[in-house]
């Protein structure tokens, strides 16, 4: 794998997707353009907790200051759905909550405390594998 680059200037603007579960030498060439600030993971990215790992790993050997995000909203959104990922429900579902439950205060807390604790989850395991921000 390539050894790490320490890069001399700010991440740009694009934000690229890789083509597989492991890097090859087109996603490497892509990572290191300047222009490039972000990685966006999808499911084909995604085999086990294991492999992630290694795939972010290997994109911050390439670029450390890189973003590495996934689109994993929850619901049928969800790019890593096995090897111990927790099912989240939709975003949407826990929007539906707090409008069903209104301002009151013990329906709101009730609300607050299940997207709180979904965020918290998907932050946390999505983290462990090198993942820094999800599009949720």
């Amino acid at each position: 794998m390539a050894t790490q680059k320490k890069s001399t200037h700010n991440p740009g603007p694009i934000i690229l997707d890789v083509e597989g579960l492991t890097l090859n030498q087109h996603d490497i060439r892509r990572i290191q353009h300047p222009l490039t600030g972000g990685v966006i993971l999808f499911g084909r990215n995604f085999q086990s907790r294991k492999q992630l790992t290694a795939l972010t790993k290997s994109i911050k050997q390439v670029r450390a200051d890189i973003l590495i995000c996934i689109d994993h909203e929850g619901g049928r959104v969800q790019r890593c759905k096995t090897d111990g990922f927790t099912h989240l429900p939709a975003m949407r579902r826990l929007g539906d909550l707090w409008m069903r439950t209104g301002p009151q205060a013990s329906s709101a807390i009730t609300a607050m405390k299940v997207a709180t604790a979904s965020g918290y989850v998907l932050a946390t395991e999505l983290r462990a594998c090198g993942v820094d921000f999800s599009f949720t």
